[in-house]
């Protein structure tokens, strides 16, 4: 019998054995062998049934709009969300500027970084860890503005990129539309569309693009008036030069009602409902795409602190959202209940959101450059917080993929890695959660 190794017994058997350890056990198992040390790093199923059944272990995946999954193992996942969960990363500014700005970003597909710095649009490549290099431009390009004479600046306000369409609302009232044949080249414009509302006396805060892989549809909307539309584009190109002409015709406007305003929207992914962050009001309104109704309508509040600061879709029946009292809630469109609601550990106002539409949800704070992962079967208290950078600015915009986080502040953008050894960083972890005492 003393002849007998563990490595004699059948594989499916070890595999049975190995689900049963622990994270700490499964690691000293490792250090005993080099046979045991591949078993457990090849074996998929071993880590796939450790996080299925740990409901404790958050695993934070690529959000749904990311096409381009990375290509890692299941040990790799839990390994790299375990430095999420415990605060391991390794933070870096990639870019930074002297003007405050409210920037906006998006993590395209995990593989360019979109930015709108002022009237700029800008787009970074990777470098070959994955993160974005923002040492050098892929291009970029100033959104066309038209002169107000107030207070308001010719900032983008808010940008979406959908297929190979690029919208970009602008504080001057207008809105930029372009079109992309590849990320990486500089897109054309389409259309500049010009006075969207109140003949261009209000700003653009939000942006939706409706059926963009046929004839665009573009959704407007501002913080200060109760009024959707929807502007039909019809391009005119001449052979391969770019367009020449293009049209847009306001094919509908829709009322809210109660003098609301609208300070963001999205659109879920079979283009069918339409979710609307107003202004003064504790929830989400629905919008019905095909009737143009709503589905869920909502008393408004007199209290501003009420107001939807930005919202997104979690999964098809689910919407996730932030306001600006520093709720963090979950709608279920099917019933309009709540189905999970949580509170900044500061009580700080929030100002974005994502989710990876699983289970992880990231939201930015307006105050030390601070992010918080939270988990959706888990509404008690936060997984961790991200203190991204050394200054006291909002994060005013976000996105993350399963191995980093970019945050954009006023002055700058951080990018937080997780996907490092975690012997080689010092351990931040802010995962306690906070008791609240009224003076």
């Amino acid at each position: 019998m003393s002849n007998l190794s563990i490595l004699q017994l059948p594989l499916d058997i070890l595999v049975n054995i190995m689900t049963n350890l622990s994270f700490a056990d499964l690691r000293n198992v490792m250090l005993t062998c080099k046979a045991l040390r591949d078993l457990i790093l090849a074996n998929n199923s071993i880590w796939r049934l450790i996080s299925r059944d740990c409901r404790e272990r958050l695993i934070l995946h690529n959000s749904s709009d990311n096409s381009q999954t990375l290509t890692l193992s299941w040990y790799n996942r839990c390994r790299i969300s375990h430095n999420w969960c415990r605060g391991i990363y390794r933070s870096k500014v990639v870019i930074y500027h002297q003007i405050n700005y409210m920037p906006w970003l998006k993590f395209h597909e995990s593989q360019v970084l979109f930015l709108s710095v002022g009237s700029n649009l800008q787009c970074y490549p990777n470098d070959k860890k994955g993160l974005p290099n923002c040492k050098t431009t892929l291009w970029k390009l100033q959104v066309p503005t038209v002169k107000r004479f107030d207070v308001r600046t010719d900032d983008i306000s808010r940008f979406v990129v959908k297929n190979n369409i690029i919208v970009c609302g602008n504080r001057d009232g207008c809105v930029a539309v372009y079109r992309m044949e590849n990320p990486r080249r500089k897109p054309y414009l389409l259309h500049h569309l010009i006075d969207c509302h109140e003949n261009g006396q209000v700003e653009v805060s939000a942006v939706e693009i409706v059926n963009s892989t046929h004839k665009p549809c573009i959704v407007t909307a501002c913080d200060s008036i109760a009024t959707l539309r929807f502007w039909s584009i019809t391009p005119d190109i001449n052979g391969t030069n770019g367009v020449t002409n293009s049209r847009s015709v306001c094919t509908n406007e829709i009322n809210l009602g109660d003098n609301i305003g609208v300070r963001c929207v999205a659109l879920n992914s079979t283009e069918s409902k339409l979710s609307i962050g107003p202004n003064g009001n504790s929830k989400p309104l629905l919008l019905d795409i095909n009737t143009s109704k709503l589905v869920l309508t909502f008393e408004s509040t007199k209290n501003i602190k009420q107001a939807v600061r930005d919202v997104r879709w979690h999964n098809e029946n689910i919407i996730t959202f932030v306001t600006h009292s520093g709720m963090l809630q979950m709608l279920d469109t099917r019933t309009g209940n709540l189905v999970y609601e949580a509170i900044d550990p500061f009580q700080s106002t929030l100002y974005c959101v994502k989710s990876d539409g699983v289970n992880s949800i990231l939201v930015g704070s307006s105050e030390y450059s601070r992010c918080v992962l939270f988990d959706a079967r888990n509404p008690a208290h936060h997984v961790q917080m991200y203190f991204t950078q050394k200054k006291s600015s909002p994060i005013y915009s976000l996105d993350f993929d399963s191995t980093k986080l970019i945050a954009a502040a006023d002055r700058s953008i951080a990018v937080l890695n997780f996907n490092i050894n975690p012997y080689t960083v010092e351990t931040r972890d802010y995962s306690h959660a906070f008791e609240f005492v009224n003076r």
